[in-house]
């Protein structure tokens, strides 16, 4: 189904940006700028969005010409490109991110064409991102059956496994049974890694 695959939501959105200044800067400048400031790994922006897989944003100045086959085409504006792979349906995730990130909708969004603004409320800007949205018609998801919790507690096991099988190379086989069955307690016990995390420690799910 589009847009769909699993329990997985492929979001896809294009936002005309505005063609503009800024106390002396252009507007387009600015978003870039604010764009490749953004933080990543576990302090990125939507690491505070839990149902969030993955989430892209860029900008979009034109498209390429592929040679004389094709026709040369240029779009009239310049876009934001939002890209986001979450749990769950759209409705529930654009209230996730404006509960959760409202100050950085603004400080991204007031730069696009036609964004009502946070102040104007949650069904407004929900109802922007609807209309900016564009249908993904053919969305593989690399995982489509598990949350991005299950994701990141299987993303540790894996980890911390494979450190287990190398630790105990060539140790009897009793001795690694015994051990084995306290490495799944200690997995058990472990709390789930912070979005964003690329390695982990098993005791304590950080960095």
């Amino acid at each position: 189904m589009a847009n769909k695959n699993g329990i997985t939501y492929g979001l896809t959105v294009l936002c005309p940006i505005r063609n503009n200044m800024v106390q002396g800067h252009c507007g387009v400048d600015l978003l870039r700028d604010h764009l490749r400031a953004l933080p990543q790994g576990r302090k990125s922006l939507f690491g505070s969005v839990p149902e969030t897989h993955l989430a892209r944003l860029s900008i979009m100045d034109d498209v390429f010409f592929e040679g004389t086959v094709a026709r040369e085409d240029n779009l009239k504006s310049r876009y934001l490109w939002f890209n986001s792979n979450f749990d769950g349906d759209l409705c529930d995730y654009l209230d996730s991110m404006f509960d959760h990130i409202p100050q950085e909708i603004e400080a991204i969004w007031r730069h696009c064409t036609g964004f009502p603004g946070i102040e104007s409320g949650r069904e407004k800007w929900k109802q922007y991102i609807y209309k900016c949205q564009i249908k993904t018609t053919f969305f593989f998801a690399a995982i489509n059956d598990m949350t991005v919790e299950n994701m990141l507690r299987g993303l540790m096991l894996k980890q911390e496994f494979s450190a287990f099988v190398a630790e105990h190379q060539g140790k009897d086989a009793a001795e690694i049974q015994k051990e084995f069955l306290a490495f799944m307690e200690t997995y058990k016990a472990a709390p789930t890694p912070a979005r964003g995390s690329v390695t982990y420690q098993f005791e304590n799910g950080e960095v």
